[in-house]
């Protein structure tokens, strides 16, 4: 401690350039601290699993299981795919991560992310070949774990990339980022869909063996009914109702609304609105949330601007085609500017940034964000205000499984939004993950 103090009061520009220094180590190290040479067995691993080829799945196996009750076949074929795909898939996001520019790599947000995909690689491929039920459930809870630690890399590696904008290429980043996000939904749909089937497993177990114990006790033979719902195959929703999820997050996002500016405008839904679609849940939530979102944000905002007394209702429209349903989102907040139309789907691009707001001050946006984050992050990851990554995502999200979204802006008016979802069962049969 002593030379430490006579250093710095001799040279202190010396002591200074040390500390810079060992800060940039500390960041080095944060980013590759699992790649020393001491640990050079574990790069070795990433890179035999990053150097294997995917082996992706269709939408059709994974509603091969809706034929209820599952079985203990099921769970383990199930099993079988998940742990040799899983960590594959992680290993090669973790190799994307060595490709970025170092002093992009370093930044600590985008370093926590690295480090969160290479320590779910490193448990998950840890695991043994399972061959058994509680294999597969010690399995199944450690994927579980993992899947809600990487819940929050999306917000984290949007703040990563506003920091390091400067030092990439717009296409760069754009490329990086959409490859993270196609897989996170790829790696979350595998993961949640065999979670989500082993809870139901034992849930029919359950179910099961209580029933037999009330038929032995009435001595009657009944057959199985279950008491998981039969729309349910694994994460994916058979019979979902895009109204009552319209009507869900409408409610969510007004409240969040009410909450930050101390007003919101009422919506309300018509159309088809007994039309059902093969999807899952988390997905339109969040494509869904972060396009009302906007809508709110905007009408509460034009009408301060405009001197509004009232805030006009957001109309919200479900129409049903051949294996699709469209939704339809019109708002009176003013529209997009024709100047700023061409960056809505930019990665850190922000039309709070084109308004002059700071992303960073409480009183923004980002406020309503964050409780609706925290609000939706179980499921989804919730939305991202003033980061920019919020109709970038929205879009990769509805064109993930053969869906569209698209603006149609009137400036000085409002915007109306156009959400194309393909239903998963039937028609996307062809679609890999």
């Amino acid at each position: 401690m002593l030379s430490v103090k006579l250093a710095a009061t001799r040279a202190p520009m010396v002591a200074a350039s040390r500390q810079q220094h060992h800060h940039s180590a500390i960041l080095s190290n944060h980013k590759r601290r699992y790649f020393s040479a001491k640990s050079h067995y574990d790069e070795t691993v990433v890179y035999k699993y990053a150097s294997q080829q995917i082996k992706p799945v269709s939408i059709g196996q994974l509603l091969k299981y809706r034929r209820m009750p599952l079985s203990k076949e099921n769970i383990l074929d199930s099993i079988s795919y998940t742990q040799a795909e899983l960590p594959v898939r992680l290993a090669k996001r973790v190799i994307s991560f060595h490709n970025l520019p170092f002093i992009v790599g370093t930044n600590p947000h985008i370093a926590r992310v690295y480090n969160q995909y290479y320590e779910a690689f490193d448990r998950l491929h840890a695991f043994a070949s399972i061959k058994d039920l509680d294999a597969e459930w010690e399995f199944t809870r450690a994927l579980e774990r993992q899947t809600q630690i990487l819940l929050d890399v999306i917000p984290t590696i949007a703040q990563g990339f506003l920091e390091c904008k400067q030092y990439m290429q717009r296409e760069e980043r754009t490329v990086f980022i959409n490859d993270l996000i196609r897989s996170r939904i790829g790696l979350r749909v595998i993961g949640e869909q065999h979670v989500a089937l082993s809870y139901q497993f034992r849930e029919e177990q359950k179910t099961a063996k209580q029933t037999t114990q009330k038929t032995e006790v009435h001595g009657f033979q009944a057959s199985y009914g279950g008491s998981m719902d039969d729309v349910w195959v694994g994460a994916i929703h058979t019979k979902l109702l895009p109204a009552l999820m319209m009507e869900q997050c409408g409610r969510l996002v007004q409240e969040m609304c009410e909450m930050h500016y101390g007003t919101a405008p009422e919506y309300y839904i018509d159309g088809d609105v007994d039309e059902t679609i093969s999807y899952i849940p988390s997905h339109f939530e969040y494509i869904t949330c972060e396009l009302l979102k906007n809508s709110f944000r905007a009408t509460v905002d034009f009408s301060n601007k405009s001197n509004r007394l009232s805030h006009p209702p957001i109309q919200i429209t479900i129409t049903k085609g051949e294996g699709y349903v469209g939704v339809r989102i019109r708002d009176q907040g003013g529209g997009i500017s024709k100047e700023n139309m061409p960056n809505v789907f930019e990665y850190s691009w922000s039309s709070m940034q084109a308004d002059g707001v700071d992303e960073s001050s409480d009183t923004s946006m980002a406020g309503m964000s964050l409780q609706t984050n925290l609000a939706l992050q179980h499921g989804i990851g919730g939305p991202i205000a003033g980061l920019g990554f919020g109709l970038p995502m929205a879009r990769l999200y509805a064109g993930y499984f053969g869906g569209s979204l698209d603006i149609v802006s009137m400036e000085g008016y409002g915007c109306d939004v156009f959400l194309k979802l393909r239903s998963i069962e039937g028609s996307v049969e062809e679609k890999q993950i």
